[in-house]
């Protein structure tokens, strides 16, 4: 499948895991736009902190064929979210897959993300659309 039929464009479903399940396997949503290879997006994952329900993170990045690479910065810094974490995985060869390793300093584990096949055309028009205006 050509690279243009690979858009990232839309919205994922995912999780990542901790190395030694450390903690325990935390889902997430991103929405991705990708335009020329650039991606950018937000990221929204439930917190581990009393008080606060989800954390909304940036993501910017870039895609090479079938590489992924991006970093997620969380929005509103909090103890132990200050530091911009890096993703780097591979894309399915269908383009409904994303899987991989997250890293910061002091720890690193792994992330999968999926896409509903069904919705992948339709999310790319409506990315293409909203950069045509």
């Amino acid at each position: 499948m050509c690279d243009s039929m690979q858009n990232l464009s839309g919205e994922w479903n995912g999780t990542f895991r901790y190395p030694g399940d450390y903690f325990p396997e935390t889902p997430f949503v991103a929405r991705i736009v990708e335009i020329a290879g650039q991606l950018s997006g937000t990221i929204i994952e439930p917190s581990v902190e009393a008080g606060e329900p989800t954390l909304t993170a940036l993501i910017r990045g870039v895609r090479n064929g079938n590489s992924v690479d991006f970093t997620k910065a969380y929005i509103g810094f909090r103890c132990g979210y200050e530091t911009p974490v890096d993703y780097v995985g591979n894309l399915s060869g269908d383009g409904t897959a994303i899987t991989g390793v997250w890293s910061l300093v002091e720890a690193d584990g792994t992330f999968e993300m999926y896409r509903d096949p069904e919705r992948k055309g339709m999310d790319e028009t409506r990315a293409v659309s909203s950069v045509e205006r």
